[in-house]
């Protein structure tokens, strides 16, 4: 009697035979060698689920009708449109009718466990559906078959009362509670991601702004933080009160949530390398490239590799009459 027969098996329980491995380990002078062995054993089938097997059943029809009423609504529509337009536009237009309701169902899908978030989707999807209706209605007609254009409207009606069906199975409201919990954790992260994303186009605008401003957007800058200053009341114009760039609270904030840095627009007190160039100029006409490049670094300017070029082409811009000499 093998292995498979003994093992002992519950009175009522499906089995089936399978093929199993172990590892068997042989030693000869000390010396282990392990190998796989197979063996037969005796595994409890789980009872079929009739439930399941209705339920793919009935999506796989659904969707096997959805299909279906997609082909008739579109050829129908098309139909009736290719008579003013081309038929491939008259054919994408009824496409389009069609999948109004079906998109309305995506929605309505998505948001199956908040009802009144798939409020609105459920009431575009039956107008939708409803302008579906009446167009495949009305190609009936113009064929002289109203009955025939009535039936092939009911297709697309039984395919969105299948949906309906299936979405209600699968729908499961949140209690009160709950939904504010998931409602909020949502707006947390929608706020966060908003803001990061506010806070990077200005810090991008800002640094543009410091590198091609020139002295014009230094003197703006000085100009506001002035206002902000003469602004304050007198108690409050002190050395503390200094106009700085705000720091937003990270949107969501929790009593255990670490806080991530916020990242800020700083200010630069040195000049633009257009203002150091338009100064130099004015004081020397002449001056040459190198000079020009010597003063830009004196001024707190890093030394890069473009930078000669970089002011080349600025003291072009600043005088064009140094081009032709």
């Amino acid at each position: 009697m093998d292995e498979a027969t003994e093992q002992p098996r519950i009175p009522g329980v499906k089995y089936r035979k399978i093929t199993r491995h172990r590892e068997e380990t042989t030693v000869i002078d000390g010396v282990p060698s392990t190998r796989n062995v197979a063996y037969e054993a005796w595994e409890p089938v789980p009872p079929r689920e009739w439930d399941e097997m209705i339920l793919r059943g009935v999506t796989g029809l659904t969707i096997g009708v959805t299909v279906i009423a997609v082909v008739a609504t579109t050829a129908s529509v098309g139909g009736l449109l290719s008579k003013m337009v081309p038929e491939i536009v008259g054919y994408g237009m009824g496409f389009v009718v069609v999948a109004g309701w079906l998109s309305c169902l995506a929605w309505e899908w998505l948001s199956r466990i908040n009802p009144q978030a798939a409020r609105p989707a459920q009431i575009a999807g039956w107008v939708a559906l409803a302008i579906s209706m009446g167009a495949v209605f009305t190609y009936g007609s113009t064929l002289n078959q109203p009955w025939a254009g009535g039936f092939g409207a009911c297709i697309d009606l039984l395919s969105k009362g299948l949906w309906a069906l299936l979405i209600r199975h699968h729908a499961v409201p949140l209690d009160e509670g709950v939904a504010h919990w998931v409602t909020q954790q949502e707006q947390k992260l929608a706020s966060r991601e908003l803001l990061s994303g506010r806070l990077l186009r200005l810090n991008r605008r800002a640094a543009y702004q410091r590198a091609v401003g020139g002295v014009e957007y230094q003197a703006a800058g000085a100009i506001l933080a002035s206002a902000q200053t003469t602004s304050l009341p007198p108690a409050e114009q002190t050395p503390e009160a200094a106009p700085s760039a705000p720091v937003p609270p990270a949107a969501g904030e929790g009593g255990d949530e670490q806080k991530a840095p916020v990242p800020t627009v700083t200010e630069i007190d040195r000049q633009s390398i257009a203002a150091i160039i338009r100064t130099t100029i004015a004081h020397n006409p002449k001056v040459s490239d190198a000079d020009l490049v010597t003063a830009v670094k004196e001024a707190g300017h890093p030394d890069r590799p473009n930078l000669a070029d970089t002011v080349r082409r600025t003291a072009l811009r600043v005088d064009p009459s140094r081009k032709a000499s």
